[in-house]
């Protein structure tokens, strides 16, 4: 039976404390996710399947982490786990807890951005943000391999890992290896979270819609901020000392899947807040209509008239007026059309077509001259 630890560091409780927390707050947010699509009537998919197995490998996570303060060691000196506790391993035990946090927190990233830019695309029917996309998935998924491969091929052999007695074994430099990853891992957050600004800001919607949503998006930031906090505090760590130094890395470390799941399930918790959702998903709501913010430099065909001393008019000709509705599988391969957003936030995308013919507009003379005849 492994040797229990105490608990005597505030490190330590923070690291146990936020790990059952966040640990919670993400299997809540799954769940409420999956709440709000079934409110919505709408099936899940590919995005919510992806979260939810980041989920998992997130709770895992928290549990190794835990498991590394409890009889791993972490925050004690390697002096003191020798001398004082008689664990002659010394940070063996939390060396073979650190290659498996590595795997888990690459697969747990990996599979949430995949989740968030699959609902992207979903968001955003939009041609060249989803090539956009698919191309970030390239490099989501190379990231997340490399990460992988890193935690095998840093030591050779690979218990080299955690058993320095092992002759003839060699390891690269980890602050270097791990520091690499973490800036790849903040360029993929940053990535992400930048990718749907520019359509969020273009989106010709009243201030409180927009303001929501990017609320909604801003989310994202949470991750980054922590992903680059995680880089300062590793650089500091002392890999001699490396139980006493590694406490803030694994705290930060251990929030980082949790936070990134957590966001992907807050775009989605709009149908939680009210509204009414017909059988194929479509909202519904109650709410008056605001008012579209107007835009300068719109791209729109037209444009309101609000003067009448134009010397010509633009009437409709006298023919029947057609409407029709369909709900595509696939998203158009055009510009301009939202998605799972246009349905959330009560908008459609319509197109007007008019046939019309130009004609002078009677002049005051021409309308007493007939008044004169009559």
């Amino acid at each position: 039976m492994p040797f229990i630890f105490p608990i005597e560091t505030q490190d330590q409780r923070a690291i146990i404390v936020c790990g059952v927390v966040f640990s919670l707050l993400a299997v809540v947010s799954v769940a409420l996710r999956v709440l709000a699509r079934r409110t919505a009537n709408r099936v899940l998919d590919l995005s919510d399947f992806f979260v939810i197995a980041a989920c998992v490998f997130a709770v895992i996570y928290q549990g190794v982490s835990i498991s590394s303060v409890l009889i791993g060691g972490v925050g004690y000196h390697i002096e003191d786990i020798k001398n004082r506790f008689g664990v002659e391993s010394g940070a063996e035990i939390f060396l073979q807890h650190t290659v498996a946090n590595q795997l888990l927190w690459a697969v747990s990233l990996c599979l949430c951005r995949v989740s968030i830019l699959i609902l992207s695309t979903k968001i955003f029917l939009v041609q060249s943000f989803i090539v956009t996309a698919r191309i970030t998935y390239v490099l989501v998924l190379g990231w997340g391999l490399a990460a992988i491969l890193t935690a095998f091929l840093l030591c050779r052999p690979f218990a080299y890992n955690w058993d320095k007695s092992i002759e003839g074994g060699v390891c690269g430099d980890p602050t270097v290896s791990w520091a690499v990853t973490g800036v790849l891992n903040m360029i993929s957050d940053l990535v992400i979270l930048i990718m749907p600004m520019p359509y969020l800001l273009r989106l010709e919607l009243a201030w409180e819609k927009r303001l929501r949503l990017a609320a909604i998006f801003g989310i994202l930031v949470l991750p980054c901020i922590v992903s680059i906090v995680r880089i300062v505090e590793m650089i500091k760590m002392d890999f001699n000392d490396i139980t006493f130094s590694s406490p803030h890395t694994l705290l930060l470390s251990s929030l980082e899947p949790c936070l990134g799941v957590m966001a992907a399930c807050a775009m989605t918790m709009r149908p939680l807040f009210g509204g009414r959702y017909s059988p194929d998903g479509t909202a519904d709501y109650s709410d008056p209509p605001i008012a579209p913010l107007p835009k300068k430099n719109s791209n729109r065909r037209f444009q309101p008239l609000i003067e009448n001393t134009s010397e010509t008019r633009l009437r409709p000709e006298e023919v029947g007026y057609q409407a029709s509705i369909a709900k595509s599988p696939e998203p158009p391969m055009g510009f301009g059309t939202l998605g799972e957003i246009g349905l959330e936030m009560g908008a459609i995308s319509i197109r007007h077509e008019w046939i019309v013919k130009e004609e002078p507009r009677p002049r005051s003379s021409d309308t007493e001259k007939d008044k004169s005849l009559r």
